[in-house]
């Protein structure tokens, strides 16, 4: 009884996640071209908690710089699930969902974990394309069994993993997009944000117009729902990113 119990909470707080995380990807999938509203009011205390955590943890840039990365961009790709960040829901509800991916496979692998609300299948996909281009010093066991699941859910539940994931991306995206003429960095990073949101393994045809589909969104209670990653992404470049800028000039490496 005790067993069948405990399944039923769980697979019960899954339905609520996987509800709620739907109406999340529909409006990070339509992104429009440019934001028409002030989007630091509109998300309020979410969006200004966000650049202060960035602000707080300089680590973060500090490692970014080490690996010749802009932090502002990098931060940029991320930034939207910082504003959709929260920690009550990442302890009770993902913790829930977190023991079904482990011990139940793939299949409970889209849930959304961190700082930068990064899901197992996002990671799992990330370790594999790096690991065949060997594009990563980190060695991972990509076996489909409870070990490698635990492994993952573990480096996920770390803000230095999720930092780490978030280099292996930038880098994947750069070697397979690199044939791409940006028109600027921002045209650049709407493009990375929508392949970091809705799956850097689309092909280019798909992830651009994803950028410029507009969808009618829908309307919740949660307040983060009413904005698309895109315009989110691209207001925090453009408006916040200045703090976290790099300088990679040859004058200032001397």
């Amino acid at each position: 009884m005790t067993v069948n119990y405990t399944q039923s909470v769980l697979y019960g707080l899954l339905l609520s996640f996987l509800l709620s995380s739907s109406v999340n990807t529909i409006v990070c999938n339509a992104q429009s071209i440019q934001p028409a509203q002030d989007l630091s009011s509109e998300l309020g205390n979410k969006y200004f908690d966000a650049v202060d955590y960035l602000r707080k943890n300089t680590w973060m840039a500090d490692t970014l710089i080490m690996q010749k990365i802009q932090p502002a961009f990098a931060f940029g790709i991320v930034f939207p699930g910082l504003t959709k960040y929260s920690a009550i829901r990442d302890v009770m509800e993902t913790g829930a969902i977190r023991t079904l991916y482990v011990q139940s496979g793939r299949k409970y692998a889209h849930y959304t974990i961190g700082r930068f609300q990064m899901k197992p299948s996002f990671a799992e996909l990330v370790e594999r394309n790096a690991t065949r281009q060997k594009l990563t010093p980190y060695k991972f066991d990509l076996k489909n069994n409870v070990k490698a699941r635990g492994e993952r859910a573990r480096r996920l539940d770390t803000q230095e993993w999720q930092v780490r994931y978030l280099v292996i991306f930038i880098r994947l995206m750069d070697k397979r997009f690199a044939h791409i003429v940006w028109k600027s960095d921002e045209d650049k990073l709407r493009f990375y944000a929508t392949a970091f949101s809705v799956g850097f393994n689309r092909d280019e045809r798909t992830i651009k117009r994803m950028m410029s589909t507009r969808t009618t969104l829908r309307k919740t209670k949660d307040a983060n729902s009413k904005h698309r990653c895109g315009d989110v992404a691209q207001w925090f470049y453009a408006n916040d990113g200045y703090r976290f800028k790099a300088d990679f000039s040859e004058k200032n490496e001397n």
